[in-house]
């Protein structure tokens, strides 16, 4: 079996090299990365392309000729012009890639719950109205119905899943809990004096990026994926909505330390207070649940941002 992961050098696409290869399925794994250069293994082979490209994109996913392909790659900031390409046109030359093989994969593309917007306060079903408040969410939501209509169209075996806000050990400073990890450890070393946040009070569903690729390869190691799994979208998270106070809390816990916080003098507003994801569907299609609390998820963080100083 030969898989093809897309941004294999990023948090996800790692996180998901690694599960692949830890199994016993004796996959075959390409890693396609523009930036990073992926773990190496001997059933690894790391393949640099840009995925914008489309004619190097069509002959080099020919030649790797994969029966999955994990589609991690993309951009979250930046224009709408430079995301709808990173996370459109890249997406929709990696599908016409897939359809032209002659033995079609599955195919599992990386939406967000950045397409929701704001929800309510409630458990988010897939079946919410898509109403991203960003660019980042609008090239989400544009790539997430393409990717459907593949499967409806060209009857493409994919799917879609929608992560909402992804946690784990190596995750940059431009993420929150990135963010407030490196930052503690940098109090810690008497490198700055606080952590610096926008606010305390918004509220998000965080999911370990451990448990998010372990969501995909269930899917996508369906025997039936093409009737129960294609044309379908599939949240993956905690479930749980915890604010960015909260965070801040189990930290001091896991340190014994309560560190500065240092706040704007008027809080921006925020145009998602809260998110919350209702998991039932994917429980329901492969099992899956989390199993990795924030708390130990902030730990290995804590963990990995000391190790990465030294």
């Amino acid at each position: 079996m030969n898989v093809l992961v897309t941004g294999a050098g990023g948090l996800a696409g790692r996180a998901m090299v690694r599960l692949i290869l830890a199994t016993g399925s004796e996959a075959e794994v390409c890693g396609v990365f523009r930036k990073n250069l992926p773990p190496a293994s001997d059933r690894f082979t790391p393949l640099k392309l840009d995925l914008t490209d489309r004619e190097k994109t069509l002959a080099r996913v020919k030649a790797a000729a994969p029966s999955i392909v994990i589609h991690l790659a993309g951009e979250n900031h930046g224009t709408l012009a430079s995301l709808l390409d990173a996370n459109v046109i890249a997406t929709q030359n990696l599908l016409d890639a897939a359809c032209v093989l002659e033995d079609p994969p599955k195919v599992i593309v990386t939406g967000s719950s950045a397409e929701y917007g704001y929800a309510g306060t409630g458990p988010i079903p897939e079946s919410a109205p898509l109403k991203p408040v960003g660019a980042y969410g609008i090239s989400k939501v544009a790539a997430d119905l393409l990717a459907r209509s593949y499967a409806a169209v060209r009857q493409l075996p994919v799917a879609v899943v929608r992560p909402f806000n992804l946690v784990g050990p190596g995750q940059s400073e431009a993420y929150l809990c990135g963010k407030i990890a490196r930052q503690a450890v940098g109090i810690d070393l008497g490198h700055r004096d606080e952590i610096s946040l926008s606010d305390l009070s918004s509220r998000r569903d965080f999911v370990d990026v451990r448990d998010m690729v372990a969501a995909c390869w269930s899917l996508a190691s369906l025997p039936d994926f093409g009737d129960r799994c294609a044309g379908k979208a599939f949240n993956i998270g905690s479930g749980k909505a915890r604010s960015v106070a909260d965070v801040l809390e189990i930290v001091r816990k896991i340190s014994g330390k309560r560190y500065p916080v240092l706040l704007p003098d008027r809080e921006p507003p925020v145009a998602v207070p809260t998110q919350r994801s209702d998991n039932t569907l994917i429980t329901a299609t492969c099992g899956w649940k989390p199993s990795i609390t924030l708390a130990q998820s902030l730990s290995d963080m804590l963990t990995f941002e000391r190790e990465r100083v030294r």
